[in-house]
């Protein structure tokens, strides 16, 4: 897998004022920090956007290069306009690739599940993430779990992850993940028949009144 690099430059000054100005430039503000490291940067913003497309996984480890420095990183946050949606700031965290973090990865159903295929279940996705701990180096893309044998009612809990060598669940092992539910039943809407008609035939108020008169 190639190596996932974006570079990055020092700015000395913050605050909102900068911030703006950095953003007319196309640039986007972050930070660097952890391992005894604090540095304010910023980012080229179709660069950075340009990167997560092609990342593999929202943690996957990143190059980040300043001069002549280089640091492994993680997208520990990112910080969105609430109108425009637009990136207005990025935690990059500095990571050892051999030091075990604890980092949510994406569950990957895989498969048509039996009881969807033919007896109309629905598979239902409980949680889309799953805890795990291992080396920053080798973060998982995904937990791909395999859905075909599972029928209406079964599950799949922490428990029943696949193993994969170096990464550890973290979690209760009930957890459940994913289950296949039954289908969705309409009830019929009851059709009133010429015989129910007949039954239920309101009574004339007219003859009634002339029975009455001949008793």
């Amino acid at each position: 897998m190639e190596d996932l690099i974006l570079q990055a430059e020092t700015r000395e000054s913050t605050g909102g004022l900068t911030a703006r100005r950095l953003r007319r430039q196309g640039l986007t503000p972050a930070i660097i920090y952890g391992h005894n490291e604090l540095i304010n940067v910023s980012v080229n913003y179709h660069n950075f956007n340009m990167l997560t497309h092609v990342m593999h996984s929202e943690h996957a480890v990143i190059k980040l290069k300043i001069e002549e420095q280089e640091f492994d990183v993680l997208i520990k946050e990112v910080q969105r306009n609430c109108v425009t949606h637009n990136i207005t700031h990025i935690d990059f965290l500095v990571v050892n690739l051999d030091e075990v973090v604890k980092i949510e990865v994406q569950l990957e159903p895989l498969g048509i599940p039996e009881g969807v295929k033919n007896h109309s279940g629905v598979l239902e996705l409980l949680r889309r993430d799953v805890a795990v701990e291992c080396k920053a180096g080798v973060i998982p893309e995904s937990i791909k779990i395999d859905v075909t044998a599972l029928n209406i009612h079964d599950v799949i809990h922490i428990k029943e992850l696949p193993e994969i060598e170096g990464v550890i669940y973290v979690g209760d092992p009930e957890t459940t993940l994913i289950t296949i539910a039954p289908p969705t039943v309409h009830e019929e809407e009851v059709v009133a028949t010429d015989e129910d008609a007949e039954e239920t035939e309101p009574e004339v108020i007219g003859e009634k009144k002339a029975e009455e008169e001949e008793k």
